[in-house]
């Protein structure tokens, strides 16, 4: 990994950290509000961001507290599964380059111009946000996975 590289994803994995302990309208912690479980959520195609976000939520929270070899894998294909478009989803590496598992996992989908950012750590907890969309036209910063699958 180069020093830009590394950097780069420093400061994506920091800023998520962050906004996962700030308090505000787009932070959302891994507990689910006992009402939304028991409501059948659907991804709504012609929805933005907000309007996809309890959705999101809802399939990565529940993922993000099973124990996988390949996180990044299942929260990929939940979404996809949930009718979010593969094309739209941007997610990390499930391992270090040193083939150890990553301190955590980052996925994102791009809807319009704002990105859905949800992560999962080690200790299987999850965060999310909605950030706006990179000039890029991508959501993370730094090397991603290759979702060919």
């Amino acid at each position: 990994m180069t020093a830009r590289t590394f950097a780069l994803a420093a400061t994506t994995v920091m800023s998520l950290a962050l906004g996962g302990c700030a308090v505000g309208p787009n932070v959302t912690p891994s507990a689910t509000p006992s009402s939304t479980a028991a409501t059948t959520l659907v991804f709504l195609g012609d929805g933005d961001a907000q309007d996809n976000k309890v959705i999101f939520d809802q399939i990565l929270s529940g993922v993000a507290t099973i124990d996988q070899q390949h996180p990044g894998r299942a929260m990929v294909d939940a979404l996809v599964n949930a009718g979010f478009r593969k094309k739209s989803i941007q997610v990390t590496e499930d391992l270090t380059k040193t083939k150890i598992p990553a301190d955590s996992v980052i996925v994102s989908v791009r809807i319009n111009r704002s990105c859905l950012i949800g992560q999962r750590t080690n200790d299987r907890e999850y965060f999310s946000s909605i950030e706006s969309a990179l000039k890029t036209g991508g959501c993370l910063i730094g090397t991603t996975r290759i979702i060919d699958w």
